[in-house]
């Protein structure tokens, strides 16, 4: 499998001296290419802090990052946001949709934020993939929960980044809505190519996975893959 993501040694402290508190502990993880990552942990343990610094959003107190070869946190702070915005698409919880703009601007903006053409070919699969195809003239508040997550995702995907990264995606959706976005986020790994990974405190949820990345205490305690969903990929199981 190719290596797409390597974190090395990284370690996150917050504070200073007796008040300094450390989120993530000499913690090492390699993310393979066009697969899907569930990391799962409970509260506090520093899942949201491993995911934001692999995407770039926080810097390590120390260690590395490498994104496709290139150390991430030895870029200056303008190339890595160049970077982020063409490699890395981020999907939240709290959706982080632009109220003011309809669907179709907020799912373009990373794109006419690079000056990039848009791939109108890419772009229509993507919202025939998510079922979205009839929204793009709506606007956010005009949208369910389960479609302004939908919304998110496609806005992640537009600048085809190598990796999409999702901070509890299906937190504030009802069961049925969330499975449908799990759905959605394995079809973007098959039919895109993409690498995906998702932030969890839920094993029924990570279970989706082809790897599933246990934390607690701010160590990556295991590193599993999900050998039902791996052979279903490779085509032994139907």
């Amino acid at each position: 499998m190719e290596v797409v993501l390597r974190a090395e040694g990284i370690e996150k402290v917050y504070g200073k001296k007796e008040l300094s508190v450390h989120a993530l502990k000499s913690s090492s993880l390699e993310i393979w290419k066009g697969t899907f990552h569930a990391i799962i942990g409970k509260s506090g343990s520093g899942k949201s802090t491993l995911l934001h610094i692999l995407g770039g959003l926080d810097k390590p107190s120390g260690g590395k990052v490498y994104l496709e070869g290139a150390s991430m946190f030895d870029l200056r702070d303008k190339e890595l946001a160049i970077l982020r915005r063409r490699r890395i698409g981020f999907v939240f919880q709290a959706f982080n949709l632009l109220p003011e703009h309809t669907v179709l601007e907020n799912i373009l903006m990373p794109i006419h934020l690079d000056g990039k053409e848009i791939d109108q070919e890419y772009f229509g699969a993507v919202i025939e993939a998510l079922g979205i195809k009839g929204k793009l003239n709506f606007y956010p508040d005009e949208l369910s929960g389960g479609e302004r997550q939908r919304v998110a995702i496609a806005r992640a995907l537009a600048s085809k980044p190598a990796i999409l990264l999702a901070d509890e995606p299906t937190g504030n959706l009802d069961e049925k809505t969330g499975k449908e976005v799990l759905t959605l986020l394995k079809t973007s790994s098959e039919k895109f190519g993409q690498t995906i990974i998702m932030v969890t405190h839920d094993m029924e949820i990570a279970k989706n996975a082809d790897r599933i990345i246990t934390i607690a205490d701010g160590h990556i305690t295991s590193v599993v893959e999900n050998r039902k969903e791996a052979e279903a990929k490779e085509g032994g199981v139907q």
